[in-house]
Order: structure tokens, then C-alpha cells, then sequence
């Protein structure tokens, strides 16, 4: 009876010590009763965009031709814009801009222009939405080399957004 006590005893005070960690754990952690919350505020969020890099020539398939969803693109001061999808998730992506070296002739002038997509042998199967930033201002040095004027406009024709009007403004 004695042993009997004893190990109930034991038992008790091991429940004890049992309860006594997950608390003292839970106010380390800043939890509440073992109940865990996360606000915004925990979080750390990235919405900066991607920075792209921008070929002007002939590039071929250089960057690469992996496929991608344009989902919208448009132009702010000397930076194209473009919010794009595409299967991976595993591997670093590398997105180009390749522009044309000569204008289409028109008023105001053209200048065709694509985004090339490596996705390094990515095989995974997620699908990813990215906004990605590429600096116009090669694009303008371009133009005012050609036309020996300082202030443009151009209308940049992307293959992926056939009904886009991106039109590129600029002054000196």
C-alpha cells in the first residue's frame, strides 16, 4: 500500500512538472494557453518587385523560352511593369526584356519588344504571380541616339500583349 502511495505520489508530481514546462514554454513564446495567433504585423512581407534585366538585338533564345502568363503590363516614367504567372517554384527565374534594335517607322515610332522567361530547369508545379520591374531607360538612350531628340514617345508593341498600348513618354 505504501509503494502504492508512493508512486501515485510520483505520478503526480511528474503531471506536475509536465504542466509546468508547457506553461513556462507557452511564456517564452508569447502564447497564451498553448493557443498560437499570428497577425499581419508578424509577418514580414516582400512587395517590392522583381528587377528584370533588358537586352537590346537580336537575342534568339539566349534567355530563354520557358512559357509564362502575362497578366498585365504597363509603363510608370522610365519603368515597364508587368505582373506575370508561371509553373515552378523550386528554382530562381530569370525574366529579360529583349528589345528590337530598330523602330518601326510611324508616328509616334515603335519598337517591338518581349519578355524572355528561363526558369532554370524548374520542375516543380507550383505557379507563382510575380510583379517584375524593367528599367526603359536603355530603351530611351536607343531612341534618342537615333533621332538625335531628347523628349519621345514610343509605342512599345510586347508579343505576349498584342492589345496592350504601352506608350513610353519621356523628356529630358
Amino acid at each position: 500500500m505504501k509503494h502504492n502511495n508512493i508512486a501515485k505520489l510520483i505520478m503526480y508530481f511528474f503531471l506536475l512538472f509536465i504542466l509546468g514546462c508547457q506553461q513556462f514554454n507557452n511564456q517564452l513564446n508569447n502564447e497564451p494557453d498553448g493557443l498560437t495567433s499570428v497577425s499581419v504585423d508578424d509577418t514580414i512581407q516582400d512587395v517590392s518587385p522583381y528587377e528584370g534585366d533588358v537586352f537590346i538585338g537580336d537575342a534568339g533564345d539566349r534567355f530563354g523560352t520557358d512559357e509564362f502568363a502575362l497578366n498585365s503590363a504597363s509603363i510608370d516614367g522610365d519603368t515597364l511593369n508587368v505582373n506575370l504567372s508561371y509553373s515552378g517554384g523550386c528554382e530562381t527565374h530569370q525574366f529579360t526584356l529583349v528589345a528590337s534594335n530598330s523602330f518601326l517607322e510611324s508616328f509616334p515610332v515603335q519598337l517591338p519588344i518581349y519578355i524572355s522567361h528561363n526558369a532554370n530547369g524548374d520542375t516543380c508545379e507550383a505557379y507563382p504571380t510575380e510583379d517584375y520591374q524593367f528599367d526603359l531607360t536603355q530603351i530611351k538612350t536607343l531612341y534618342q541616339e537615333a533621332y538625335r531628340q531628347e523628349a519621345g514617345t514610343i509605342i512599345l508593341r510586347l508579343k505576349d500583349a498584342p492589345n496592350i498600348d504601352l506608350v513610353y513618354e519621356f523628356t529630358m
